[in-house]
């Protein structure tokens, strides 16, 4: 059961903040600032208005905090339209679409070109799902190499081997279920090697401890000391 998003204001100081409440069967309240700057709430439905406001006003120092990281590295990359000459994002590096009339057949990567090639160039559709098809590829190859490594570490911690699935996700970058399965976020292969390392470390110890407990944090340290400097990077990666 959960009710409809409601639309609030927090007045911190001389701050005041938009979000958006969504209140359902859930255990904990849970914040989420999006790159986009919009502020996202999830509390449990049996708590009361003052609960929320209470428990959202001690998180507000964090709020803005992350709301100001976030807004020196807007404005946020422009919608692609899928053509010739525009950008893409691949392990942190950057590489130009080159979209050419031919015989449809997979994309490929050849030197600092995406090379796509369609029967009919203005079909910005087909370009986008041979585009998406490539990212999917080389997602599930490199988050595969990474998640056995990253495996060969926790397993020392008496953390399991998970199951791994890949799909698009429009507020995180992984997650982790009950049951053991990871779930990461195709669009992470767009970030640098080591921002992807983290983020599967950071899921793999989510299968010890279940939350981000100091036993949590204590693990992630020991299996990755530098995990801080990567989230650092993590979050200037905007997609």
């Amino acid at each position: 059961m959960k009710t409809e998003a409601e639309s609030r204001t927090l007045q911190f100081g001389s701050r005041r903040i938009q979000y958006t409440l969504h209140q359902s069967k859930r255990k904990r309240l849970r914040i989420v600032v999006s790159p986009d700057l919009t502020v996202d709430i999830f509390a449990p439905i049996n708590k009361t208005d003052d609960q929320i406001r209470s428990a959202i006003q001690k998180k507000g120092p964090w709020i803005v905090k992350k709301l100001d990281k976030l807004e020196t590295f807007h404005p946020l990359p422009a919608p692609k339209h899928y053509i010739s000459g525009e950008t893409l994002v691949y392990l942190g590096r950057q590489y130009r679409l080159k979209v050419k009339k031919g015989l449809k057949q997979p994309a490929k990567l050849l030197g600092s070109f995406l090379w796509v090639w369609i029967e009919d160039k203005n079909n910005t559709s087909k370009i986008r799902k041979a585009v998406d098809d490539w990212y999917r590829d080389h997602a599930h190859d490199i988050f595969s190499r990474y998640m056995e490594k990253c495996c060969a570490i926790t397993s020392r911690h008496g953390v399991p081997e998970p199951l791994m699935a890949i799909r698009t996700m429009k507020r995180r970058w992984g997650s982790c279920s009950p049951n053991g399965r990871i779930t990461l976020n195709v669009k992470l292969v767009m970030a640098p090697v080591h921002c992807i390392e983290y983020v599967i470390m950071h899921e793999l110890c989510h299968l010890k401890y279940h939350n981000h407990s100091k036993s949590f944090y204590s693990l992630l340290n020991r299996c990755m000391p530098d995990w801080k400097r990567r989230k650092d990077r993590l979050e200037q990666v905007m997609i």
